[in-house]
């Protein structure tokens, strides 16, 4: 199998030459975000995936990487990527806001696979999936999903997130859904 691991935001994200963090939160004197989160996510899991033999094509490998979210999806499918998965941290102005969620196109089966193997490995709050055809990663021809991994602003998420243990759980637990519900060749 060929997965497309997009680690959300980065480089020329929205803006070409304009870095994106995505959400922010500052606590203790330190500034977390989204973007890095999601980069140290997405090299675990492409790691998980490389050590069962599969290919993964990464849509950013680092923070200086140019990946336009409109191009991430196409370079994907160039690529001859059969699944997509893009990763990425919630945010709003609440800092009791936490949980997980996974959005979908067409994928609503991986979707709920996926949501319920991770709330039940994590131990997270239950956002459900969601049904969005407005954003540009999930744009790809073929099974796809975003995972919203936590709140990046709630100290428990982000805490729990930014533990390795729980970053290689998550990724593991990613990694066998994909195997199971994902055929070869999408």
């Amino acid at each position: 199998m060929r997965v497309a691991v997009d680690p959300g935001h980065g480089m020329s994200n929205k803006t070409q030459g304009v870095y994106d963090p995505g959400a922010t939160c500052e606590t203790g004197g330190v500034r977390y975000e989204e973007a890095d989160i999601n980069l140290e996510y997405g090299l675990s899991l492409k790691n998980v995936f490389q050590q069962r033999g599969h290919q993964v094509f990464m849509t950013r490998k680092n923070n200086t990487d140019q990946a336009p979210v409109g191009k991430r999806a196409g370079s994907a499918e160039a690529e001859g990527c059969d699944v997509f998965i893009s990763l990425h941290v919630n945010s709003v102005n609440d800092s009791h806001a936490n949980g997980l969620e996974v959005l979908y196109v067409e994928s609503e089966d991986l979707a709920q696979k996926l949501k319920d193997a991770l709330i039940a490995g994590t131990g997270l709050k239950d956002h459900g999936i969601h049904y969005r055809d407005d954003l540009a990663v999930l744009k790809f021809n073929g099974p796809v999903v975003l995972v919203e991994l936590g709140f990046i602003k709630n100290d428990h998420d982000r805490n729990f997130l930014l533990i390795p243990e729980n970053r290689q759980l998550i990724c593991t637990t990613i990694a066998d859904v994909v195997e199971k519900a994902v055929p070869k060749g999408g």
